[in-house]
């Protein structure tokens, strides 16, 4: 199973609309969103196509109410979590999502999951805790650094790919 990874969007619709097209060129069953949409228009976005979107709070979303209001239509595909991370689980795996490195070290220091996902630095990581992925997909935003950035997890060799504009 093939899992894409975006994070930091702060409003880049460009870069969005860029990683979503290369994302349904692949054979993605589910994206995880890790924080800072910014707005509500963003999530509208998001949500496009039918695959399934976990989604977790950053540091930089905007008025929340309008994007919980936008994740609510008839074709809602995305799931948000209550708080500033979420535990997700498909097919025996158990993954942690979240927008903070810290918790994210956490959790992987936990060994309670199969791999952990965070935003927030705007730079690619792909590295383990002990035995457990730890992985920032980069960035769609255009600051602070020119690179544009999402991660394709194949939960099958445990292996990232970063897919970079």
């Amino acid at each position: 199973m093939k899992i894409a990874i975006i994070s930091d969007i702060h409003d880049q619709i460009e870069n969005l609309n860029w990683a979503l097209e290369k994302i349904t060129q692949d054979e993605i069953s589910y994206i995880f969103a890790l924080g800072d949409y910014t707005s509500s228009y963003i999530i509208e976005r998001l949500q496009v196509n039918d695959i399934p979107i976990n989604a977790v709070w950053g540091n930089c979303d905007g008025d929340k109410q309008s994007i919980i209001r936008a994740s609510n239509n008839e074709n809602k595909n995305i799931s948000f979590a209550e708080h500033s991370f979420d535990t997700i689980e498909i097919e025996d795996k158990k993954f942690f999502l979240t927008h903070y490195p810290e918790l994210a070290e956490n959790a992987a220091k936990s060994r309670d999951y199969d791999a952990v996902f965070h935003g927030h630095t705007h730079y690619k990581r792909d590295e383990k805790i002990g035995i457990v992925p730890i992985i920032s997909p980069g960035k769609l935003a255009i600051y602070p650094h020119d690179e544009i950035s999402f991660a394709i997890f194949d939960t099958d060799a445990n292996k990232t790919k970063f897919i970079i504009k």
